[in-house]
């Protein structure tokens, strides 16, 4: 809905968000996370929000995706009944003051995150929860399954690096930067099936574009990973710029959110 409202008000601009790659596999320089709840039906005055994070020089796109919102709410609306609704205010999420120039800040880089939105190391576990479903690949396939950590990561860092490719100043990683964080993750992290609930959950969608119903399946719930807190320290940095981009496939849609047990 967010794309059609603003591919009627800006051409230019739904393709510069929409389709930003030629060959159509790169990802979109944002994530749409839709409200939380599961509600499908809003009364008259019903409150509710939805959060919109954009990558790098995206951030200029910000007016024109205000203007879609407010449009989609206004003229277009949701749902079969093509329900509308009002804009009622904007917020900055987690805002904080520059330290070189005493003024707010409108974006956060991997390094504030890492600084101004840390992850504390617990004792011998890390525990993520999956609030909207989780999609990796392994082998090509879907997994249905928790994933070992070494998997979520080596996903995680591959979509750290591409959108700072192409939204950033360049990759953050080099190969042998990500090779050797990779190989402790694989060595000395184990999946703890004790404390682990996810479990895969089907979501269908009706694809305006295909004129058909698909599967957005994925895992929710939560999972837990085993290691020292030594073992966990130097990955928590990327964990915490991933509660932001999100990990795996359909993240523009919102899926792949995860918040690091705190």
């Amino acid at each position: 809905a967010f794309g059609h409202a603003l591919k009627r008000i800006s051409s230019y601009y739904y393709q510069r968000i929409f389709e930003p790659g030629n060959d159509g596999a790169a990802p979109k320089p944002f994530v749409l996370l839709p409200p939380p709840d599961s509600e499908e039906y809003y009364p008259v005055g019903h409150m509710f929000t939805c959060e919109l994070t954009l990558f790098g020089r995206a951030e200029e796109f910000f007016p024109i995706c205000y203007a879609a919102l407010e449009f989609l709410g206004r003229e277009t609306g949701l749902g079969r009944q093509q329900g509308k609704f009002s804009v009622k205010k904007a917020e900055q999420a987690c805002p904080f003051q520059d330290d070189r120039s005493g003024a707010e800040s409108t974006s956060l880089s991997c390094l504030d995150i890492a600084r101004f939105c840390p992850i504390p190391i617990r004792n011998d576990s890390l525990t993520i929860h999956l609030p909207t479903r989780l999609r990796l690949k392994a082998d090509g396939h879907l997994l249905s399954h928790a994933p070992e950590f070494h998997l979520f990561l080596a996903r995680l860092l591959a979509r750290i690096n591409t959108l700072s490719g192409l939204y950033g100043s360049g990759r953050i990683l080099k190969p042998e930067q990500r090779a050797e964080l990779l190989a402790p993750a694989r060595e000395r992290i184990r999946l703890d099936p004790a404390g682990t609930n996810a479990c895969w959950r089907d979501l269908p969608r009706y694809s305006g574009r295909q004129k058909q119903w698909m599967k957005f399946g994925g895992l929710l719930g939560s999972v837990t990973w085993r290691g020292t807190a030594e073992d966990f320290r130097p990955f928590l940095p990327y964990l915490a710029v991933g509660e932001w981009i999100h990990a795996g496939g359909k993240s523009s849609f919102g899926l792949g959110k995860y918040v690091v047990e705190r």
